[in-house]
């Protein structure tokens, strides 16, 4: 969890970094006589899928070559492994479910005052297969920032989990409150770092749809309400309650359309697009005038992306991580345990380069011939002398 964190933040952590880490944590669990050695490192970065790799330069925005490698290499095993209706992929969403457009018509003498943005927000997380089902079980959960933790997934998943009678795949991003564990029907794929803007369905559109329909909806009730004398806009979105944007959320998700997610999983490439076929999103036109309450498209569009980069997770600090993994210890949940079983490695084993090779069969040779190890030696000296 700390790990994930910290690669987030494109913090570059080595061998040293980790087992001060793990040990200021094991303390913290109430793990006083933990110590981590190589051994135990090197088996955690196994079962983490963790290796250490060499910088180079400045993080991209999105690798385009990493997702195409997925989606060649990975990919296909998914495919020949689940049909297309066991394939599911999940995401979260920040939700300003209180927001109101930036603009609006008035007369032209008229003050034009909105007020403070309500940031008032929830986190969605909308869950779909490749044909475009998505009218699973609704669960609700709450904590203090109404963030998405490592706990209310694994909780969420485990539920879904116990329901299912026949194995799926769910497709998902490296987010950090998404932990890799074992489930009896549910397998993780984990997409690679910084491919999710490319390759992940849920961002090439899905969540868009959803979004689009929930302002649609909401500016329908702003609308109705000002036609019933119930208040302004800005009046009704202050007084909506966190029910009522879950059942809000929960009827725009059920009108995003089967077409909208199946073209948005042709759209991340895990679906072959025919020649010139056309992905339509079905989003609700817009502008829309009713009432004389006009949005243009322009409008509408702000109003859409208010909310679009609003984390859905909170950073952890040691004590809130040590005090999710004793919960899960205590509530009888898989924890890693430390062994005693200890083995050497070498510090900070980072993949050996072209360069380094040739160097070092050179100076192997440059042995041999100083020191006039050829008669005799083994059959691996043997190789490195080069032939006269």
């Amino acid at each position: 969890m700390w790990f994930k964190q910290a690669s987030a933040m494109n913090a570059p952590i080595n061998r040293s970094i980790l087992m001060i880490k793990n040990n200021d944590l094991a303390k913290k669990m109430g793990e006083i006589n933990f110590n981590a050695t190589d051994g135990w490192l090197t088996r955690w970065k196994d079962r983490h899928d963790i290796v250490y790799k060499k910088l180079h330069g400045e993080k991209q925005d999105a690798d385009a070559s990493g997702a195409d490698y997925w989606i060649e290499t990975t990919w296909p095993t998914v495919l020949n492994k689940y049909g297309p209706e066991n394939i599911f992929n999940l995401d979260e969403t920040g939700l300003y479910y209180r927001a109101t457009p930036d603009y609006c018509i008035v007369l032209k003498n008229a003050p034009a005052s909105a007020g403070k943005k309500n940031k008032a927000r929830i986190t969605v997380a909308l869950t779909c297969n490749m044909t475009g089902v998505k009218n699973l079980p609704v669960d609700y959960f709450s904590n203090t920032n109404a963030w998405m933790t490592s706990f209310i997934f694994e909780s969420y998943l485990r539920k879904w989990d116990s329901t299912l009678d026949h194995k799926i795949a769910l497709i998902l991003d490296n987010f950090t409150a998404h932990p890799n564990f074992s489930l009896k029907n549910i397998e993780l794929v984990f997409l690679p770092p910084n491919t999710t803007s490319l390759i992940q369905p849920l961002d090439q559109g899905i969540i868009k749809a959803f979004k689009t329909f929930y302002r649609s909806d909401m500016r329908r009730q702003i609308i109705d309400a000002i036609d019933d004398g119930q208040g302004n806009g800005n009046d009704i979105a202050k007084n909506m309650t966190v029910l009522q944007a879950i059942h809000m959320s929960h009827n725009a998700w059920m009108k995003v359309t089967t077409s909208c997610i199946v073209n948005c999983f042709k759209k991340s490439g895990m679906v072959p697009i025919t020649t010139n076929e056309a992905l339509e999103l079905d989003l609700p036109d817009v502008p829309v005038d009713i009432s004389g309450l006009q949005i243009d498209k322009e409008t509408f569009n702000e109003w859409l992306d208010v909310d679009k980069d609003v984390p859905v997770y909170q950073l952890m600090n040691d004590d809130e991580i040590a005090a999710e993994i004793v919960s899960h210890k205590e509530q009888g949940n898989d924890v890693e345990v430390h062994d005693e079983d200890e083995v050497e490695y070498a510090e900070d084993r980072v993949p050996v380069t072209r360069s380094e090779v040739f160097n070092a069969i050179n100076t192997l040779r440059r042995a041999i011939e100083e020191h006039d190890i050829e008669n005799g030696s083994s059959e691996i000296f043997k190789a490195l002398i080069k032939k006269k």
